[in-house]
């Protein structure tokens, strides 16, 4: 039978770890005294374990250089708080931190083979701040941030969270508020997705009322109607609607794309206004939508009795062609949505919204 290390230390950085990257001088700059000024002064309470894969030849950790779930989440609990609330540092920054802090703690959750019920309070977390993460910095370029990378990773974090979340139904130990947050925003981060829609209607059914509208959404997907899929996602809590969002290229694409074969006219156009209701444009996302049609090579001609105006404003209408759509071009990536800033915005305390559980 495989034994599991279980951790003894308490500490957010084993003091073996902080001797090194002090003298290795491998302190990241959250891990220094914010009172020192200029100069950055390694502060051992402050630093927390860094990830580092694992390798056949590396020898295997000992108990002392592992967590135990107290102090994992204790180091959980000053990431999302401290770090991520330090404002010295623009969001990528705390994000690139926080990330490989987080790597960390969830390999040690793995390495001591967690029961569900010590993992959900470390995990579920983890799951919210990566939802955020990949909302809020989706517009930003590679070089700050691989969207590619935290989708694989919250993937992972999701299922994990709702294995062990079916673990505990069955042994009916825990009975938490929010039963149906982590597979609501499993539904949303994976809108349009048949199997993950297939997994939550044969593990909870058709009928839960907490899961109708991701469910609606994801039913109306498979349809092809995209347009009633964006338009229930509205319905959705903040940082569900954040993480739908990043689907949203995806399906104007294919609204452009059916549209294309739908309004094919030689002489009727299409105006831009109403594409950017029915496409969900929203805010200043309002002036990407003749840029976003040029390039799926859809061509923009003056509305009729239109006086005036530039390509900017919506004079203008869209003359719908089959063959003129370019379907290899490139997806367009996601940008933020004004009416989701305001909904987090709303909100108040982001670190109390990604630790709702330590505060309830």
């Amino acid at each position: 039978m495989e034994q599991f290390i279980r951790g003894t230390c308490e500490d957010m950085c084993p003091k073996s770890e902080i001797d090194l990257r002090i003298r290795e001088r491998l302190v990241h700059f959250f891990e220094t005294d914010s009172g020192a000024g200029r100069t950055r002064v390694p502060a051992p309470s402050r630093m927390v374990k860094e990830f580092s894969r694992s390798a056949a030849d590396r020898r295997q950790p000992k108990a002392w250089e592992i967590r135990t779930p107290r102090a994992l989440q204790e180091s959980l609990y000053y990431l999302l708080t401290i770090v991520l609330t330090d404002t010295r540092r623009p969001f990528h920054q705390r994000y690139e931190f926080i990330f490989d802090r987080m790597r960390a703690i969830r390999q040690e959750v793995v390495i001591q083979n967690l029961s569900g019920a010590e993992a959900l309070p470390i995990l579920e977390p983890i799951v919210r701040f990566l939802c955020l993460s990949a909302y809020r910095l989706c517009e930003s370029p590679i070089s700050e941030f691989d969207p590619k990378i935290c989708a694989q990773h919250l993937q992972e974090c999701l299922k994990k969270v709702l294995r062990c979340r079916e673990e505990l139904s069955k042994s009916q130990k825990r009975t938490a508020p929010y039963r149906f947050e982590m597979e609501r925003l499993y539904l949303a981060f994976n809108l349009g997705s048949p199997e993950a829609t297939q997994w939550v209607i044969n593990r909870h059914g058709t009928t839960v009322p907490e899961l109708q509208p991701l469910l609606g959404a994801q039913l109306e997907c498979q349809r092809g109607n995209y347009f009633g899929a964006m338009r229930r996602m509205w319905v959705f809590t903040p940082l569900e609607a954040a993480v739908a969002s990043l689907q949203l290229p995806t399906f104007r694409r294919r609204l452009l794309q059916q549209f294309s074969v739908a309004f094919q006219s030689r002489v009727q156009t299409v105006p831009l206004e109403w594409l950017e209701t029915v496409l969900h444009y929203d805010g200043y996302e309002r002036t990407f939508l003749p840029d976003d049609c040029r390039h799926y090579n859809l061509q923009l001609v003056p509305l009729a009795g239109a006086t005036g105006g530039g390509v900017g404003d919506r004079a203008w209408a869209v003359k719908f062609e089959k063959a003129q759509f370019d379907a290899q071009r490139s997806m367009i990536p996601p940008r933020k949505c004004r009416s989701i800033e305001d909904a987090l915005e709303r909100c108040g305390d982001i670190s109390e919204i990604l630790l709702c559980e330590f505060y309830g």
